[in-house]
């Protein structure tokens, strides 16, 4: 047995790992615009992903104890590499269409037909590895080394998918990296075995559909475009209007209005909040593109504002498209995770915004506890409120009144108003306000009708509406629900 076979049969294990998990990884993303990032979208692909490495190891079971299992391991490899290659020429064409399914079918039809078949190949391979390497170790050690060294590939892969090739280089051209390499590893398997020189050229001739596989067309109509951690980021211009959409083409999360300092929308409301309660220092959660910092500074002009924003790449779309200046003395932009920096932070606010909803409908459940309310009420002043912006369109409005009930277990008042349809904002006071400042409108706010005239009354609690902790917070369930 040569060396340099013995090493390409490890080189294998190493890459074969590293591409399945990296095209789990990978999958995740690309579902994203149309499915959302919800935990239905991560476990069903997970789920889809285990089956066919079921499946694989089956498979390789079986064909590792016939006479060209070396063959048979390289052909698989090539195999996926094929599949793979389809899979990017008609990803483009397949998602839209089954983005009108359901989150869970969608994703299971998508990651059957894009993903399982070059997973189950690769899948392949492990068994018949360990074959492989009892030919120059003991069935303990090769079936040891193959696991460890399986393992270890996936762990690469993952470690760098997650921190290089996707934010860096993006969904399509990750994908197209997997596919190569599968392609380079399976063609030299084939290639060093005898009598298969022909094949080079054949080989070699993939590349060029690799190289030529179109986009997904993620750009087409918008005027910038990134992808980054945590979302794919869009700026679309629709008439005189800037829009933010982090993922799902519905999923706005600023709306910049050239023609006037009003958007129509949601974000308008947080202009109330410095009406409410006197305010020298502001914390936005979830600053998104500063809509909310906007509305906020039009009753509030000398307001001091922490903005909170996790995604890097949103805040470089604040800065360049939506009229955030990052050397505003007034404005301070801190990129993390809102509770960690509430964890970290050590300031006081008499005004608390939270918009947190993470590219698509749902709510990251760690925002919504009484764990993380607790937290934020440690950060206010005395005299402070927390608005929150809450999307609930089902008919008994379950989770709006499970997220008043636990900001109820932190603050003495409870309140809330419609926005529009299926909108609402909850307003949490330290203490419990006076009509007077609720009645509170300004010049400045003649000119939008809706947010001059909002109504807001006191929610009723009742005792047995269960609230959000640490320990259960089925958030993402109930949004799942309303939205059938």
């Amino acid at each position: 047995m040569t060396r340099p076979r013995v090493l390409l049969w490890l080189a294998t294990t190493v890459v074969a790992g590293a591409v399945l998990m990296s095209l789990e990884m990978a999958a995740v993303r690309l579902f994203a615009p149309y499915f959302g990032y919800s935990i239905y979208v991560w476990g069903t692909t997970i789920c889809v992903v285990m089956a066919a490495m079921v499946a694989g190891y089956a498979i390789g079971g079986r064909l590792a104890d016939t006479r060209h299992a070396e063959a048979h391991l390289f052909l698989a490899i090539l195999s996926s590499a094929v599949w793979q290659l389809l899979a990017l020429w008609t990803m483009g064409s397949l998602l839209p269409r089954l983005a009108e399914t359901t989150d869970v079918v969608g994703v299971t039809v998508a990651a059957l037909v894009l993903f399982a078949p070059s997973m189950i190949a690769l899948a392949v391979a492990s068994p018949i590895l360990v074959r492989l390497c009892t030919d120059v170790a003991t069935i303990g050690r090769a079936a040891g080394l193959v696991y460890a060294l399986s393992t270890a590939g996936s762990m690469a892969g993952i470690v760098a998918t997650i921190f290089w090739l996707l934010p860096r280089l993006g969904t399509h051209a990750t994908l197209q990296v997997l596919c190569g390499c599968s392609l380079l590893i399976g063609a030299a398997g084939l290639l060093m075995q005898r009598r298969r020189g022909a094949l080079g050229l054949p080989l070699a001739a993939m590349l060029v559909p690799l190289l030529l596989a179109p986009g997904l067309g993620w750009s087409e109509g918008t005027v910038w475009t990134a992808e980054s951690s945590y979302n794919l980021v869009r700026v679309v211009q629709n008439g005189g209007q800037w829009l933010l959409q982090l993922n799902h083409p519905s999923s706005i999360h600023t709306v910049r209005d050239q023609s006037g300092v009003w958007t129509g929308y949601y974000f308008d409301y947080f202009a109330l909040g410095p009406l409410m309660v006197p305010g020298r220092r502001a914390l936005v959660l979830g600053m998104g593109a500063g809509g909310s910092v906007r509305s906020m500074r039009l009753t509030a002009p000398e307001i001091a504002i922490d903005a909170v924003e996790i995604d890097p790449r949103v805040v470089e779309a604040a800065t360049r498209w939506f009229g955030v200046d990052p050397a505003d003395a007034r404005l301070r932009i801190h990129v993390m995770d809102a509770r960690r920096f509430l964890a970290r932070d050590g300031g006081r606010y008499d005004l608390v915004q939270l918009d947190v909803y993470q590219g698509g409908p749902y709510i990251p459940f760690h925002l919504v506890t009484e764990e993380f309310f607790r937290l934020a009420r440690a950060r206010m002043s005395d005299d402070a409120l927390l608005m929150m912006n809450v999307s609930d369109s089902g008919p008994d409005k379950a989770l709006l009144a499970r997220l008043a009930a636990t900001l109820g277990r932190v603050f003495p008042s409870v309140m809330v108003g419609q926005t529009d349809a299926g909108n609402f904002m909850l307003f949490a006071f330290v203490r419990v306000p006076s009509p007077d400042r609720l009645r509170n409108r300004p010049a400045v706010l003649q000119s939008n009708a809706g947010v001059r005239d909002f109504a807001i009354r006191e929610v009723a609690l009742a005792d047995a509406t269960p609230v959000f902790t640490d320990d259960l917070a089925p958030v993402e369930d109930m949004t799942r629900r309303m939205r059938r």
